[in-house]
């Protein structure tokens, strides 16, 4: 009976070892706070109920309402005519929703636009708290007029690649119906939407067979990879994925589409990522936290696909310097997933992720 209750207690220390604070990291006690509470929500509700959580509220209700409590203009367009391109896509591709926001310093704008895509595995929307501030903060960093922000349909009922369909639906309408250039556009993502911005571009070199190909004339202004989903974990040695899972509040489950695992992989990042003329866009940031489990992950994709710099940062940094790097991986000291998102949620804009990428986008 005594060993047993002893082994119980030892559990229950266990589980909530995990969910402690970071007590010794660099980062804010705001940032500790939002991790600590997500960590904890995570380690004790079951799968259903978190699903239940964040589906409540879908993509396009949580840009209304935000839109809506900051006098954001806002219109959405809803995109017709997209069909499967492929059998694997049994149910077929729905039409996407393009949500449109008018950026609050519009005056001083470029005439850029901002075409995001947001995280979550595939399988959860936006979060309002979380992206939006964000969005629209990039937005008027890199002095754009608009932003875009992509409603994709969800998985398990529409498994990838439909997401990626569907970004590639919305470029075609936003360089084609729109008329936009591509040097006026800025691809940017987090997590999953990281992915979708580098499989949107792998599809314009080699084109998908789930997708109609499409040609550009020109380069993107530039692509912003936030803390992006680049390959699956590591078979026998799970590096980051095992130093880091305590630090981080992704698990190995939570992992779908792989950018470094398609064949000739470095060919298409050479036609991607090269640095003349062929090159698909001008300026590349990859950012990741140093206590996520996608850090060895991103630092591969960097090093080996991208051919990029690494530049390590902390919250009390000089992020100034990054204004000129075209192509560039920024870890951020002690930071985990889309740090950024987590930061918004609690109002706090002088995380180290937060600043290297307004000071990257600052430079564009």
């Amino acid at each position: 009976m005594t060993a047993k209750t002893s082994s119980d207690a030892a559990e229950r220390l266990a589980v909530w070892d995990r969910i402690a604070l970071v007590g010794f990291s660099a980062l804010h006690w705001r940032q500790r706070l939002a991790l600590t509470f997500l960590r904890a929500q995570r380690a004790t509700l079951p799968t259903r109920y978190l699903r239940w959580l964040t589906r409540r509220i879908s993509t396009g209700e949580a840009v209304w309402t935000y839109c809506s409590k900051h006098n954001i203009p806002h219109r959405a367009v809803t995109l017709d005519g997209i069909a499967a391109a492929s059998s694997f896509l049994e149910q077929g591709v729905p039409a996407p929703t393009l949500h449109f926001l008018d950026v609050p310093a519009a005056e001083r704008a470029t005439g850029c636009t901002l075409l995001y895509f947001h995280g979550g595995g595939f399988v959860n929307p936006l979060r309002g708290a979380a992206h939006m501030p964000f969005i629209v903060r990039c937005a008027e960093t890199c002095q754009a007029k608009q932003a875009v922000v992509l409603e994709y349909a969800l998985a398990p009922e529409y498994p990838y690649p439909a997401q990626l369909v569907q970004c590639i639906e919305a470029l075609r309408y936003l360089l084609y119906d729109m008329q936009l250039q591509p040097e006026n556009l800025v691809l940017a993502g987090d997590s999953a939407g990281g992915q979708l911005v580098g499989a949107l571009l792998a599809h314009l070199v080699t084109p998908s067979p789930y997708a109609a190909p499409m040609k550009i004339e020109g380069h993107f202004r530039a692509a912003l990879f936030v803390s992006p989903f680049v390959r699956l974990p590591p078979s026998s040695d799970g590096g980051s994925y095992v130093t880091n899972h305590r630090n981080d509040y992704l698990t190995r489950p939570q992992v779908w589409a792989n950018l470094c695992g398609v064949g000739h992989a470095k060919d298409v990042w050479n036609l991607v990522f090269a640095r003349d003329s062929q090159g698909l866009v001008r300026k590349t940031m990859i950012t990741v936290g140093t206590s996520e489990v996608f850090l060895d992950c991103c630092r591969l994709f960097a090093k080996e696909y991208m051919g990029v710099e690494s530049i390590f940062v902390s919250r009390d940094g000089d992020h100034h310097l990054l204004r000129d790097k075209d192509f560039v991986l920024v870890e951020c000291e002690s930071e985990a997933h889309v740090q950024v998102a987590l930061d918004s949620v609690v109002g706090y804009n002088n995380g180290a992720m937060h600043k290297a990428i307004m000071s990257w986008l600052a430079g564009l």
